[in-house]
């Protein structure tokens, strides 16, 4: 059986994970205070399906070797691509107030990590109850 090279995953990953950055950055054009709103939205969205996947991976990955590649894949090549820590910075960078910038960094932190979290429940719970991923 033929087995696909880690570097390729994530270049595989990657490739459908900036499409679909792409995809959204076309769908949600609106800013908000000087914040491109789709780079909040990629990032929170993001960071619930990391959680969802390293929870899954770190349940299941014993299972069957092709979780790690599904991490691969799926975490480092597609999540990876599709969110972006540099627009992010650039943005609340970009701000004009500074205390406005600050509490709007720390607002979009604090959602991502309640994302990670929502998505490491969500994902413990499936697990919990035999959903199969």
């Amino acid at each position: 059986m033929y087995e696909i090279k880690p570097g390729l995953l994530v270049f595989l990953g990657a490739a459908l994970g900036t499409l679909a950055r792409a995809l959204t950055d076309s769908l949600i054009a609106n800013t908000f205070a000087g914040i491109n709103v789709s780079t909040v939205f990629v990032n929170v969205l993001g960071a619930f399906l990391m959680g969802g996947l390293i929870t899954t991976w770190s349940l299941r990955r014993g299972m069957h070797p092709l979780w790690d590649r599904i991490k691969i894949f799926a975490g480092t090549g597609f999540l990876g691509a599709f969110t972006t820590y540099s627009a992010f910075a650039l943005a609340i960078a970009r701000g004009t107030n500074l205390a406005l910038a600050l509490g709007a960094g720390a607002l979009i932190i604090l959602a991502g990590i309640t994302g990670a979290w929502l998505g490491t429940l969500v994902a413990k719970d499936r697990t919990a109850k035999g959903v199969h991923a």
